[in-house]
């Protein structure tokens, strides 16, 4: 089967201190060991990108375009 990978998924993956980070990385973890592949979307990287870049007072991560990135990659 097919998953989108939601942006919301992606941004607590890029943040560890995220209180839902280890829940995001066992579901990623546990669709890829099923076989299932995991998809994203322009969109995806935009919203991620926005919100990475976003100053944390206002509900971002405070990343420099660069380390968005960098995580983007990943």
């Amino acid at each position: 089967m097919a998953v989108l990978v939601d942006t919301s998924v992606l941004i607590r993956l890029a943040n560890a201190a995220d209180s839902s980070h280890a829940v995001a990385a066992r579901a990623v973890v546990e669709l890829h060991r099923r076989g299932e592949v995991l998809h994203l979307t322009p969109q995806n990287l935009v919203e991620f990108r926005a919100v990475a870049t976003r100053p944390t007072g206002v509900n971002g991560l405070g990343l420099s375009p660069q380390e968005a990135e960098q995580k983007a990659a990943v």
